[in-house]
């Protein structure tokens, strides 16, 4: 299960540092609660956490995902559609489901996934922030983009590029489940 492969990966990583839970979370700006939960798989963190948790230890983000697949000689690797990882987000209203494009090792600069919107009526009111630049395009659907206090609609084909920092978060604005490749690159290399 991915959810346990990220925790294990960011408890691994955080006692290879020497940090305890108190520290790691002063470094990322979260509780040393929602991380001790998240280490022991009582809460999947959204992406933007995980942004926050790879910021925090110094690594990547893509490092809790890696199968330690290298780039090939021919400069690419190719993942399939059965291999993407998936990571469930379970919220107070809905489950959107992220899944991860790319099967490289995590050394790489950007983050591309695919994120799937479910149908709701509730509007969630949890928005997320993290460093680094992000960029969105919606495949299937439309989504009700909330950035800071704007609330922007995105339809098929649509696409926004912006600062992370801002609080945010999509929402699923039509009759049926959307869907959006959602590419986030690392704010802290160089």
């Amino acid at each position: 299960m991915l959810e346990k492969q990220i925790a294990d990966k960011i408890r691994k990583i955080r006692k290879n540092k020497g940090y305890t839970l108190e520290q790691l979370g002063k470094l990322a700006d979260l509780s040393k609660g929602l991380l001790s939960r998240i280490e022991n798989c009582q809460v999947s963190p959204p992406i933007a956490t995980l942004s926050k948790i790879s910021h925090g230890l110094e690594v990547p983000i893509g490092i809790f995902f890696d199968t330690e697949k290298a780039m090939g000689e021919d400069g690419y690797a190719v993942t399939l559609k059965s291999d993407r990882k998936q990571i469930n987000r379970r919220g107070a209203t809905a489950e959107l489901n992220y899944y991860s494009l790319s099967s490289l090792r995590s050394d790489n600069l950007i983050e591309p996934f695919i994120v799937k919107y479910p149908v709701t009526e509730q509007h969630p009111t949890k928005l997320y922030d993290h460093p680094g630049e992000e960029f969105l395009v919606v495949l299937k659907g439309k989504i009700d983009f909330i950035y800071g206090k704007r609330i922007i609609r995105l339809e098929t084909g649509d696409s926004i590029h912006f600062d992370p920092s801002t609080p945010h978060r999509g929402q699923n604005a039509g009759e049926t489940k959307s869907e959006c490749l959602v590419i986030i690159v690392d704010g802290g290399k160089k």
